[in-house]
């Protein structure tokens, strides 16, 4: 059985280069060592295109030199299509292939994903064990309804979704992803912020259950065996994953860690456990860390772990860029979006703690306009925000109504949603209007940021430009600046040379190797 696990060409997210900043397919690799570990038998590969900056026209020579039994895809919304476009070339080549898709999107677009035609089955919500079963029973159709965890088209043409698969409870149980069978060396090599990139997890799930956000939910409990779900947070131990970044160090030559966790600080005792067995290691001299960390972390767990003394610790250990999800500053908005426990005030602390304590490591936030009510002057309120928290770099994100979300059911039941092409899902390009604002209202919002002359953003980057001595911490922050400039500039022009055009800009790139 031959089994190939492919991430197509696709379009660039518009704050990444195209030869440096892909994160390894970590969802494939950790599917292909489960597959190796319990069918030992199987041919398996993973090819991931971006990386080896392989075209259209690549691939498709590629899949016509060999013969696959089963394809497998999964994706977010904002490169769907490409999968689809993948699954179809597969198809035409070998119409006996099976195709698997999985992952954060076709979990949650079921009959609209099985109704194209080339996706035969998909897997739905944590895949290692699910896809196992299946490959096991591949040839066995009257048996897939036997196997907890996916959906597909009978006999009779019917949409047959099965119950949910119970969750994984001992994350350790999970073999080391398979990170061999890809070429390690194509993953930050070019990178001068983040050299010898890695994408890594130790924990699966959230606490927390936002109407924006689908990580929760696709992790989570299922509460009803099918529609329901409940937050489910899951840890490796410290122990394992301290195991997995010595192995990366030694066997790969990782030395950027990039924790693809909804919530790294999720749990103190974790973090607390894992920090000692990271600074009693030679990963950790008098000299300081020999790797960098980055993470998504919560507020509030900031603020705890700080009077803990488990932050200082973490730091120590090489945690050196952190990504924390400030969303709003009104109540009205956090309770929109379902976010608790983060209040503008512990947002606020966290940022002073960071900034005052610890100020090798970089901080970004993220916060979210266009919600339904919401009016120019919270987009300028929005914007202005981020100077008085002291956060080095801000993403303001447009309200992005992911299938499954409790957004992008309200979206749909509100008429709300003005483009409906989720190519443009990359999380800079406005998809759902307001009450009084269009998609093109909102969209000025990035250049304005940009281009309006303001003294607070003056300051901050002669700061940076002067002041920082930080190496890592200044090119950090120039680059995003480059590319936030470069993206607020190509606004701009889409508005200037096309003011009669009602979709805002596609900010998402198409790198020069995309057809070739």
């Amino acid at each position: 059985m031959r089994i190939l696990l492919l991430r197509p060409p696709r379009y660039v997210w518009p704050f990444n280069s195209e030869t440096s900043a892909f994160w390894q397919p970590l969802g494939l690799l950790s599917l292909a060592a489960a597959v190796r570990r319990e069918i030992p038998q199987a041919e398996i590969q993973v090819w991931d295109c971006p990386a080896e900056r392989c075209g259209w026209r690549s691939l498709e020579k590629r899949l016509a030199e060999q013969r696959i039994d089963v394809l497998g895809i999964g994706e977010e919304t904002v490169s769907a299509h490409e999968a689809i476009r993948a699954a179809r070339l597969v198809k035409t080549l070998n119409p006996e292939c099976l195709v698997v898709a999985g992952g954060m999107y076709f979990s949650y677009t079921i009959e609209e994903s099985l109704h194209n035609g080339v996706i035969d089955i998909i897997v739905r919500g944590e895949g290692e064990k699910t896809f196992v079963e299946l490959l096991s029973k591949r040839r066995d159709r009257p048996a897939w309804h036997t196997i907890p965890g996916i959906a597909f088209r009978d006999e009779q043409d019917r949409v047959i979704i099965t119950p949910v698969r119970k969750l994984i409870p001992d994350l350790d149980s999970l073999p080391f992803p398979a990170y061999d069978l890809i070429d390690m060396q194509n993953y930050g090599c070019q990178s001068k912020n983040h050299p010898g990139l890695v994408s890594i997890e130790h924990s699966r799930g959230c606490i927390d259950s936002c109407d924006f956000c689908i990580l929760w939910k696709h992790m989570g409990q299922s509460v009803n065996g099918n529609g329901r779900f409940r937050p489910c947070w899951r840890t490796k131990s410290s122990q394992h994953s301290f195991e997995e970044v010595y192995r990366l160090v030694h066997d790969f030559n990782r030395r950027t860690f990039g924790w693809v966790d909804p919530t790294f600080n999720a749990r103190p005792e974790w973090s607390d456990a894992w920090s000692d067995l990271m600074l009693r290691s030679p990963l950790v001299t008098a000299r300081g860390a020999k790797t960098v960390h980055t993470a998504w972390l919560r507020a509030d767990g900031v603020v705890r772990d700080e009077k803990l003394g488990i932050l200082k610790k973490l730091v120590r250990a090489g945690l050196r860029q952190v990504m924390i999800g400030i969303e709003r500053d009104d109540d009205s908005g956090l309770a929109c979006l379902h976010k608790t426990n983060n209040h503008l005030d512990i947002c606020r602390e966290a940022f002073a703690l960071l900034r005052e304590n610890y100020p090798e490591v970089y901080t970004i936030g993220t916060m979210i306009y266009g919600l339904p009510n919401d009016t120019a002057a919270d987009l300028k309120r929005l914007v202005t925000r981020q100077y008085e928290l002291g956060v080095d770099y801000c993403f303001m994100i447009p309200l992005t109504p992911n299938p499954g979300t409790e957004v992008a059911q309200r979206a749909a039941r509100n008429g709300t949603l003005s483009n409906p092409d989720r190519s443009s899902y990359n999380f800079h390009t406005p998809v759902c209007r307001t009450e009084s604002l269009t998609l093109r209202d909102l969209e000025n919002i990035y250049w304005k940021l940009m281009f309006r002359p303001d003294a607070r953003r003056l300051v901050r980057s002669l700061k940076i430009f002067f002041r920082e001595r930080n190496r890592r911490k200044r090119k950090v922050h120039l680059s995003l600046l480059r590319h936030g400039t470069r993206i607020a500039a190509k606004s701009f022009t889409h508005r200037l040379f096309h003011p009669k055009h009602h979709q805002p800009t596609l900010f998402s790139r198409r790198p020069s190797w995309y057809d070739k």
